[in-house]
């Protein structure tokens, strides 16, 4: 027996459901596994640039760490309840998924680089991880949104793509890279891919809208 053949019109009906079904996974509160990342990217952040610029102790850059040892297990816990809950996964769930897994993988990646980096006598490594957040998380992002068709995410993830190579162009022109403003910045980068999104996401899915 034959498949039948999509018409163009089913075909954009059928790829428009698989984005307002992913966009829902996106928005429902029990499975934002991005925004909480990106919340706890957010607090940790504040916390560092807080107590750094009260103390300006250096030891206070373990808080940065928090990030992954949060992250990780409340990751882990997310995602096994959305693995018990969930229906059927969509194609560009999938795609969204495998997106920021390559994401995860670099971070790890890269941590590893910096730390024999740092134990061969170059502590300043440690600033990649600063270009990755900007850059790499920033593509995510950006990819997401062309997934999603979602310009929040879209704009989100080009504007802190633009602010890291802007931290490398300051870095490279020996602009010193002061907490006051880098931290701001890297706050308001997470907020735009993140949080704005995912509030936008949900208003237009209560709205009814596409």
């Amino acid at each position: 027996m034959e498949d039948k053949k999509l018409t163009p019109q089913e075909s954009m009906e059928l790829i428009t459901s698989m984005i307002q079904s992913t966009k829902r996974r996106v928005a429902s509160p029990d499975l934002r596994i991005s925004v909480m990342w990106g919340t706890l990217v957010i607090i940790t952040a504040a916390a560092a640039w807080i107590t750094l610029s009260t103390t300006h102790n250096p030891w206070f850059n373990f808080i940065w760490f928090a990030i992954p040892v949060i992250g990780i297990p409340l990751n882990i816990i997310l995602a096994n309840s959305r693995q018990a809950n969930s229906t059927a996964k969509t194609y560009l769930d999938k795609i969204s998924e495998e997106l920021w897994k390559c994401v995860g993988y670099i971070a790890i990646g890269l941590t590893i680089a910096c730390f024999i980096a740092q134990q061969c006598g170059y502590p300043m490594a440690w600033l990649a991880m600063f270009y990755y957040a900007f850059i790499i998380v920033g593509l995510g992002a950006t990819f997401s949104g062309l997934l999603l068709r979602e310009k929040s995410y879209v704009f989100g993830g080009l504007f802190s793509i633009f602010s890291g190579f802007a931290i490398i162009i300051c870095n490279l022109c020996q602009i010193p890279l002061l907490y006051s403003w880098v931290v701001p910045l890297y706050i308001l980068c997470f907020l735009l891919m993140f949080i704005l999104p995912a509030f936008i996401i949900s208003r237009k899915i209560k709205a009814g809208t596409k």
